[in-house]
Order: C-alpha cells, then sequence, then structure tokens
C-alpha cells in the first residue's frame, strides 16, 4: 500500500481485516479520504459491453469521502449514494455506497494503523451492487495508497458481465470538520444497538436438531446465492456470504442491490403508511389528480393508488391475451429503455407517458409487469404529500422517518432521479433500495407484526392482514408457474403457497426483485431471505421458495388446525385477495 505498484488481482479477503496478532489502532481517524480515478484490473479482462451510456465500467471512481471511528469501528460520514458517474465526473460509470469497518494494528506496520471497510459499486438508474472491500494506512494526518477488490455482486442489468476486480488507488488525506462528530456518534451507536443480531446458520441446526434445513436454497445454483438465511426467534441466522475472496466480511454492514423487492420494502410500505395516517381513502385516489401530466392521456383518466401498486393500471404495450396471462407480456420493450435512462423526474414521467398504449379492460383487471407503474405512484404520493405537509414533505423522508426510524433502520440509502440543478431528486421505488440484512428483516417483521411496532400502529394493518399468509389464494393471475401451482401478484408482493401435508395448504407473499432477490413472509412469523445473481430460468426456479417453506414448517409447523383450501370468486377491482 505504500508502494507506487502491486502485483494485481484478488486476494484472500481477510487481508482486508485485522488479523489474529492484530491489536488496536495507534490512533482514532477523523478525516477525509479523496481517492484518484484508477483502471482496473478485473475479470474479465474486456466487459461486454466495454462502454455503457458514454461511461467506463472498468475504471474505480475518484470520490471522497470522510471517516470518524467509533470504539474500533471505522465509519463513513454517510452511508447514502455517492454520485460520482450520475453528476458527470470522471470517466467511470460508477457511483458508490461506503459502509462501516475497523481500524486497528499490525506488529512490524512501523506505527501505521489499518483501515479496512466494505463498499458497493452501483449505478443511480440501475438498481445492482457490486460488493467490494478496501483497505488502508493512516499515520500523522497522512495515508497510503487505497488497496480494494471487488468480489460479488447482485444481478446486472447493463453491465452484461458478471465481474471481479482489484486496484491501488492513489489517495490523499484532508482534515473532516469535527462539528458534527457528537451526533455522529450518537447515531451511530443506534444504529448498532438497533441491528438485528446475526448468527451462523451451523447454530441452528444445533439449536433446532432434526428441523428440515438441507434444502433451505432450493433448486438454485449455489454459484448464483450471494447470501441466505431465516429470521427465526429474534435472530437471523445466515448460512453464508461467499465471494471470489471468501466469505465476505462485515456481511451484516454490506448493503446489497435488490431491484425490484424495492416495490414491496419502499413503494407498499410507503403507500400503508400513508394509508394508516391519512385513511383508507388513499388507496382509491386517481394517479391523475396528483400527477397532471397524466391527466392528458385518457387510459390514466381513473388509475388509482391501488391500481399501480398492483401494476393493473390497464397501461403497457404488450398482446391483449389475458388468458393465460403473462405478466411479463410487453415489459421490457422497445420503449423501456428511454424511460430507464431518462435522468429527471420530469423526463421519466414523460416518457412513460408517451409510451404506454391503453389495453381494452381498463384498470384494476390484470396485472403486467411495469416499473412505470411503480415509478409514477411514487411521484403521486409524494405530491399527495405535499397536498398535505407543505411543499418541503417528500415521500422517502416520511418512510425514513415515521417507518424505518421507530423500527431501528437509521440509514436508507436508494437511487433518485438526476436532476439538473443539482437538487436530491425523486426516489426511483420501483428499484434502487440498498438495504442491509438487518433493514430487510425489520421491514418484514413490521409486515409480520401486522405493520405494528411496539405500541405504536405503523402501516394500514388491514391491508396487511389480507396479504398474509392463509388458506385461500389472492391476488392477480400472473402466468409464472412453480412446481406448487401459479403465483399471483398483488400489492407489490408475489404470492406463491406450500403444501405441508394433503389438508395443509398455505399461501404467503414474497418481495422479489431481478437475479432472484427473495423476502419471503412465512407463517409463524419466520421470514426467509435470499439474495441472488441468477437470470430467469425456464423453470422459474431463481424464484422458488419452497425449501425455505419446508424449513420454515419444519421449525414452526404452518397448520396446527387444518383449514381446507375454499376458492371463491374474484373481485376484479380490489384482485383476488380472500
Amino acid at each position: 500500500m505504500l508502494s507506487s505498484t502491486w502485483s494485481g488481482g484478488v486476494t484472500a479477503n481477510s487481508a482486508f481485516t485485522p488479523g489474529p496478532d492484530a491489536v488496536a489502532e495507534h490512533a482514532p481517524f477523523l478525516g477525509t479520504l479523496r481517492l484518484t480515478e484508477t483502471r482496473m484490473t478485473t475479470t474479465p479482462a474486456v466487459f461486454s459491453p466495454p462502454s455503457v451510456l458514454g461511461r467506463d465500467p472498468q475504471v474505480f471512481p475518484g470520490f471522497a469521502i470522510s471517516f470518524f471511528t467509533d470504539k474500533g469501528d471505522l465509519v463513513p460520514f454517510t452511508q447514502d449514494v455517492i454520485r460520482y458517474a450520475s453528476r458527470n465526473q470522471g470517466r467511470s460509470y460508477w457511483d458508490v455506497i461506503v459502509q462501516p469497518g475497523r481500524v486497528w494494528s499490525q506488529p512490524g506496520d512501523s506505527g501505521w494503523s489499518r483501515a479496512g471497510f466494505p463498499f458497493a459499486l452501483v449505478n443511480s438508474i440501475e438498481g445492482e451492487t457490486h460488493n467490494g472491500l478496501a483497505t488502508f494506512l493512516y499515520k500523522d494526518g497522512r495515508v497510503s495508497n487505497l488497496r480494494f477488490q471487488i468480489v460479488q455482486q447482485t444481478a446486472p442489468f447493463y453491465i452484461k458481465d458478471e465481474f471481479v476486480a482489484a486496484g491501488l488507488v492513489p489517495a490523499t488525506f484532508a482534515p473532516a470538520a469535527a462539528d458534527q462528530l457528537s451526533s455522529l456518534k450518537r447515531g451511530y451507536e443506534a444504529e448498532r444497538a438497533d441491528a438485528v443480531p446475526v448468527a451462523r446458520w451451523d447454530k441452528l441446526a444445533a439449536k433446532i436438531r432434526g428441523a428440515e434445513l438441507a434444502n433451505f436454497d432450493g433448486p438454485m445454483r449455489a454459484s448464483d446465492i450471494v447470501l441466505s438465511g431465516l429470521d427465526y426467534q429474534g435472530t437471523f441466522y445466515l448460512k453464508g456470504c461467499q465471494s471470489a475472496g471468501g466469505q465476505l466480511p462485515w456481511c451484516d454492514r454490506a448493503r446489497f442491490g435488490v431491484w425490484s423487492a424495492t416495490k414491496a420494502l419502499a413503494n407498499e410500505t410507503a403507500l400503508l403508511r400513508l394509508a394508516e395516517k391519512y385513511g383508507p381513502a388513499v388507496f382509491e385516489m386517481r394517479i391523475a389528480d396528483y400527477v397532471p401530466e397524466a391527466a392528458r392521456y385518457r387510459g390514466w383518466h381513473n388509475v388509482r393508488f391501488e391500481d399501480a401498486i398492483n401494476m393493473t393500471t390497464g397501461i403497457g404495450n404488450g398482446s391483449t391475451k389475458r388468458e393465460p396471462n403473462d405478466t411479463s407480456d410487453g415489459y421490457l420493450d422497445a420503449s423501456y429503455s428511454r424511460w430507464y435512462e431518462a435522468r429527471s423526474t420530469q423526463e421519466k414521467v414523460a416518457a412513460l407517458l408517451k409510451d404506454g398504449g391503453v389495453y381494452p379492460w381498463g384498470p384494476g383487471q390484470v396485472t403486467r409487469y411495469r416499473d412505470q407503474d411503480m415509478f409514477i405512484l411514487g411521484v403521486a404520493m409524494d405530491r399527495f404529500l405535499k397536498s398535505k405537509e407543505g411543499p418541503t414533505a417528500n415521500i422517502w423522508s416520511i418512510l425514513r422517518r415515521e417507518v424505518f426510524a421507530p423500527i431501528g433502520i437509521h440509514q436508507a440509502p436508494t437511487n433518485r432521479t438526476i436532476e439538473a440543478d443539482g437538487s436530491e431528486g425523486h426516489p426511483l421505488m420501483a428499484y434502487g433500495y440498498y438495504p442491509t440484512i438487518s433493514d430487510m428483516v425489520l421491514i418484514a417483521r413490521l409486515y409480520q407484526n401486522d405493520g405494528k411496532h411496539g405500541d405504536q400502529q405503523i402501516l394500514y394493518a388491514p391491508r396487511i392482514r389480507e396479504l398474509l399468509a392463509g388458506p385461500n389464494p389472492r391476488g392477480f393471475p400472473t402466468g409464472e408457474k412453480l412446481p406448487v401451482g401459479e403465483t399471483t401478484y398483488i400489492n407489490a408482493f408475489w404470492v406463491t403457497s406450500y403444501v405441508a401435508s394433503d389438508d395443509c395448504r398455505v399461501f404467503y407473499p414474497r418481495m422479489i426483485g431481478w437475479g432472484g432477490n427473495i423476502v419471503a413472509l412465512m407463517p409463524g412469523g419466520l421470514t426467509g431471505i435470499r439474495l441472488a445473481k441468477s437470470g430467469e430460468t425456464a423453470d422459474n426456479s431463481e424464484v422458488d421458495t419452497s425449501g425455505m417453506a419446508q424449513a420454515a414448517n419444519s421449525l414452526s409447523r404452518f397448520c396446527s388446525q387444518p383449514a381446507p383450501v375454499v376458492v371463491q370468486p374474484a373481485n376484479p377491482r380490489r384482485g383476488q385477495r380472500r
């Protein structure tokens, strides 16, 4: 790290963490690390494509990040997305998120202290993370080069290749202001105190002997799995966090791009907060009343918030075949990239209104998967909120302050629109949220408890009770087939079933994102999580959660009193909710 040259390549992740002979750091760290844009050594050596939107994905961004130390932890001043490429700086394709790490010293380092931390490369129009580790030395207001490697990722979209990378980055030190240090330390200590305990998977196996845990990950290839585990009796049991450099250190602190799991983790959660705060009439409000641009398009006149969260707007570019339905019909059509690449809120709204055709069945009838519907719902909710609370109110701040903070989530980085005036931008809401394991578990627990935390009712309980596991199916048909039958879609959740016995069949909802990212809310308050980088498969194995359900059922029997499966006629305006 003190040399101007290096041997290159990925090494064991343990090189970025305290070794067995490590002792406390020689001095605390308070300062700003300024990094120089640097070409990475990558595998594969050439990306496909080599350039994306005119920017280079094989260049490490030259950003600046301030840190402080707290009880041996190295803590960034911000865990929000640091916009580098999105602000048109340098040549790199990447923005970045930095998470807390550690400081220490090693014998023989001549008075230098070491620092290591996890980070993720991201891009503000996309939804994956490329997770890595970095380390540097510091002493007396000086810093070494930064050594980094990228060893794991969730599923990519524009960057077609899964890749690993490494590099040595020239770095300089600058003082950081100490005026916010006390509040930053208080916030970080609260963050650590509120985090969900994470234990090794073998601890669960030892605790519950005879549980059917072996098939937890189901048919998905092990090489596609980033991490998986189960929330059981107050602890999240992690199967592992494997990467190209071995187990990924600080996996519990790392942030992961979960793509469309954002639709439930953030968009539905925000909608349920508004319903609890202002009443269930919010479900019936019309998009066009709060996005007046939509009022100029006939197909949007009667589309409600309810229709957008179900993706039953009646807008899209697929076929008119609905028996059987194919929910992805027309999804990634020729117009999608115009909306996807549009930078500002205004440009995104204009693109989705211009490019969406009108289906003959109208809103509230058929689910057709559209990120655009989730985005415009987020814009409409934001403008509704401003009509109630004034022009400074915004939907992400309400989500953070009134939902996330009370349940113990203190950071909430997300991708936003990129505005020409440099303003914060609107959260994408369809994808782009970067949670930790703890964040996903805490949100899942809020749903499992009918939207209540302690004595506080945070989310609208009747909607959640309709959603959670029961003996009857609910939602709109998707055409997606699993071994247990067709999945349905409702309120940003994908519903599937588990057959425990001839007289026991339960239906349970799942948050799902591209690549096989899944948060499954199962009976008994158990939540299974799997993050992955799988492509779509013919047998839909990337979204098969039967193994999770089998393991959860062996720990907490889903049907202590078997109930018959009752099929009732659908309500076309409310979906097939029973």
